[in-house]
Order: C-alpha cells, then sequence, then structure tokens
C-alpha cells in the first residue's frame, strides 16, 4: 500500500510540473521555425540577425507540403508585419518548403530564401532558417 501512495504521489507531482512528457495524443506536432535575416545585407558574408538589426520591416511568406505522387500544396502562406519566428500548429505529417522574402520600408524585396528539409512526423520540431540577402 505505501508503494503505491509513493507512485500515485510521484504522478500527481509529475502532472503538476511542467515538462513531464504524456502519452496523451490530443494534440498534434508544432513545426517551429526561427528566421535569422541577413544584418549585413551590403556584405557578401552572412550576417545573422533580426527584423529590427536587419531592417526588415514586412515579409510574405509560404509553406508547402511535398507529397510523393501528388503536387505540391502551399498549406499557409501570409503577408505581414516581419517575425523572427513561424510557428505552425498542428501541421500534416510530411517534408516542407518555406519560401520566405523579406521587404524594407520601401517595399524593396532585399532578402529572399526557400528553407528546403522541414520534416514533420509525430511530434514537435524546430528549424533554423537564414535569410540571405542577394
Amino acid at each position: 500500500m505505501k508503494r503505491l501512495a509513493s507512485a500515485v504521489t510521484v504522478l500527481l507531482l509529475c502532472a503538476a510540473a511542467s515538462g513531464c512528457l504524456t502519452v496523451a495524443d490530443d494534440d498534434g506536432p508544432i513545426l517551429s521555425i526561427e528566421l535569422f535575416w541577413d544584418a549585413r545585407p551590403e556584405t557578401d558574408s552572412f550576417v545573422a540577425g533580426t527584423c529590427n538589426s536587419a531592417d526588415v520591416e514586412r515579409m510574405e511568406w509560404k509553406l508547402i507540403l511535398h507529397r510523393e505522387g501528388e503536387p505540391d500544396e502551399v498549406v499557409a502562406e501570409r503577408d505581414e508585419e516581419c517575425h523572427n519566428a513561424i510557428d505552425v500548429l498542428e501541421p500534416e505529417r510530411g517534408d516542407y518548403t518555406l519560401e520566405v522574402t523579406g521587404r524594407t520600408e520601401d517595399g524593396g524585396a532585399l532578402w529572399n530564401v526557400e528553407c528546403t528539409g522541414l520534416t514533420v512526423l509525430r511530434f514537435d520540431v524546430a528549424y533554423e532558417c537564414d535569410i540571405e540577402a542577394p
């Protein structure tokens, strides 16, 4: 009986604490993509920066799902204020490409990239995407 009480106590503490592993499959995975903008577009070397340090005002992006034997599908796209990350909640399992274009205050497209090899399986995944100026 003492063992059962200890096991129940451990389970309750685990449930109350953050970071415990559960086997519940209520929610799908999260695809997190950190965006690193070229903070020195006038040079040949890439310097990872943020929207602010790179002076990126707006961004356009498309997330494309690739399925074998089927045409590619754009599953999300936006034209919005610049962000340093994109989180996609409950994406379908598969391989993705992220196309990103960054724009200056006057609307000029200065940053552009395709980040490939973004694979979503069952669990949350995170990727980095370096967005270079051409």
